[in-house]
């Protein structure tokens, strides 16, 4: 069982609200005003502008418990859910089996500010920083808890993001007991994303070479050169020579175009 010390306890949830915060989030455990408790809870601690609750599973489409999101935002939404989200570098933390709160600037790739995700998913958002409580659940389920701030706040600060880690483990064992008293409720039928997900991974098959493919997976996720290299354990040389070519093969001349392209053929084809 994870607990705090009397010392981050002290120094984190010396308020009043926070407290009760705590208290209503145990008792709402397998109710269905949990999601509720839980960002009242973290309103307690921090603001912020949008919030979301998913689920994400290795063989199924994200499944979306609760979320803030106005009609404005839909449209950007709903283009996330029906394919973006395997480029998120959200789900690929989750989908590595790890948990605990995190910031987007603590594991996006070094190009993910410059990529065509960003320009065509995370901008038209309007955030401008995103924090993410990830949960570990059953059999392979993920829940991710993000915390979204529009230009109407500042960025998260070091207090706020200390103030929200503190929260983690409480979080998180909230998080826990409540998937394992409502998993069958959850979780009945998941929506298989193969076909999509295949698609993502065989992108360029029929002109690149099985280590351009592996270039290219991470070139769509915002790696740069640099870390592409570590990751699949190449140098920086090779690295940017398959690059070159991939570039070359694929009639694109950078990282954003060529995952413009991707957008364009792959998931801007998914129905509506």
């Amino acid at each position: 069982m994870v607990s705090l010390s009397p010392m981050s306890t002290r120094n984190s949830l010396n308020d009043h609200s926070l407290i009760h915060g705590v208290a209503d989030l145990i008792l709402a455990v397998g109710q269905p005003n949990f999601i509720d408790k839980l960002t009242y809870l973290l309103r307690s601690a921090a603001s912020f502008d949008d919030y979301v609750m998913l689920i994400y599973h290795p063989s199924s489409a994200p499944q979306v418990l609760s979320s803030s999101f106005a009609n404005t935002d839909l449209a950007v939404w709903e283009r996330y859910i029906q394919g973006a989200y395997l480029l998120s570098p959200f789900y690929d933390y989750c989908m590595q089996g790890k948990d605990g709160f995190v910031s987007l600037d603590e594991i996006a790739p070094d190009g993910f500010y410059d990529s065509a995700y960003y320009d065509n998913y995370f901008r038209p958002s309007r955030l401008i920083d995103e924090v993410c409580f990830v949960v570990q659940g059953r059999d392979n389920f993920s829940y991710l808890l993000s915390l979204g701030r529009t230009q109407t706040l500042a960025k998260f600060n070091k207090r706020v993001l200390d103030k929200l880690k503190a929260l983690s483990p409480i979080l998180q064992a909230a998080v826990q007991l409540d998937d394992q008293r409502r998993h069958a409720e959850r979780h009945p039928h998941p929506t298989s994303h193969a076909a999509l997900k295949q698609r993502l991974l065989n992108y360029g098959q029929d002109k690149l070479t099985s280590r351009e493919q592996d270039v290219m997976q991470l070139l769509i996720r915002g790696y740069s050169s640099k870390e592409a290299a570590q990751v699949l354990a190449i140098s920086p040389e090779t690295e940017r020579v398959h690059r070159k070519n991939i570039y070359a093969k694929l009639e694109v001349e950078s990282q954003k175009e060529l995952l413009s392209q991707l957008f364009e053929e792959i998931l801007s084809d998914i129905p509506a």
